[in-house]
């Protein structure tokens, strides 16, 4: 897809969630994509541009694909022979959180849960009697209604789904078979099936949690903080940050963190222990030749993330 129509897009519908909270449209349908909005019974062919809402069940059927976007960035490819339920998405703007609760009725779709640095998600897909949730992973899943299970496929970021009495994570680079009464089967992702889901991430425009970073020397100097994949946990919050810097003259004159709590730290790579709260996270760095550049990022310590 055109990933600057999408970058547009983004421009326009945040402006409109500034005022009116999260939206979700249908930005690209391919094929047969079909829209049943919430308590009606007939279905109706779905248009790029649809604007979904609370209980709206998009279907894509035989050889048709649909891709979702959230006006802060998140998006769902629906593939062929899947069916899914938006059941709610909403702003708590105390703790900057964007929660979205997606029913997938049957099928498979790929998930990008992501949103600027300076908020948080916490993104659910529900199968039946099983859920997944994640703070921020790109991930693929597909659901056997008639088995009762489903597997999912991280490709950067944690899955978390509660099986009974335990609590499975799944973690970039791992995937998860979980059925009826059955243990869940944790594993490393085949490479092929690696390979396949990454090239669907970079085709969708790349991912927030890859650490690929690189500017020309010479140019402006830019920085982008790095290391983490999860920017909630549970306090006491342990963080790992890590500074990436390009362009500029090459050569640093000085790294410093500001962790939002009155504490820093200096050096491209740095450790700090949070404790419960919400927090900006600022990177500031200067060059050789005086060029500065910085960069921040979220954290929320909260007293049971679920993640």
């Amino acid at each position: 897809m055109n990933y600057a129509v999408v970058v547009a897009f983004l421009m326009w519908a945040a402006a409109g969630w500034a005022q009116d909270g999260p939206s979700v449209r249908i930005t690209q349908s391919d094929g047969s994509v079909e829209i049943r909005k919430s308590g009606a019974q007939a279905w109706k062919p779905a248009k790029e541009g649809d604007a979904l809402e609370r209980g709206d069940t998009v279907a894509a059927k035989d050889k048709s694909a649909a891709l979702l976007l959230w006006s802060n960035g998140g998006m769902v490819k629906i593939y062929p022979n899947t069916e899914i339920t938006l059941a709610g998405v909403s702003f708590d703007l105390e703790k900057k959180m964007e929660n979205t609760i997606v029913d997938l009725q049957k099928g498979r779709m790929f998930v990008k849960a992501q949103v600027p640095e300076h908020l948080f998600t916490d993104f659910r897909v529900r199968m039946g009697t099983h859920d997944v949730r994640t703070q921020g992973a790109e991930f693929a899943i597909r659901h056997d209604p008639d088995k009762k299970s489903y597997t999912a496929w991280s490709v950067f970021g944690r899955l978390v789904s509660d099986v009974g009495t335990e609590r499975v994570r799944i973690d970039g680079g791992a995937q998860a078979t979980v059925g009826a009464g059955a243990k869940p089967d944790v594993k490393a992702m085949d490479e092929k099936v690696r390979q396949s889901l990454a090239k669907v991430s970079k085709d969708l425009g790349g991912s927030l949690l890859l650490e690929e970073f690189t500017a020309p020397t010479g140019g402006k100097l830019v920085a982008k903080i790095g290391g983490l994949t999860n920017r909630r946990g549970n306090t006491p919050y342990k963080v790992n940050f890590k500074a990436l810097v390009g362009g500029g003259s090459g050569k640093l004159k000085s790294v410093g963190w500001d962790f939002g709590d009155g504490e820093s730290a200096s050096g491209k790579e740095a450790e700090h222990t949070f404790t419960q709260g919400l927090y900006v996270v600022i990177l500031r760095v200067e060059d050789e030749n005086g060029m500065k550049a910085s960069a921040q990022t979220g954290i929320s310590v909260e007293a049971d993330c679920g993640c």
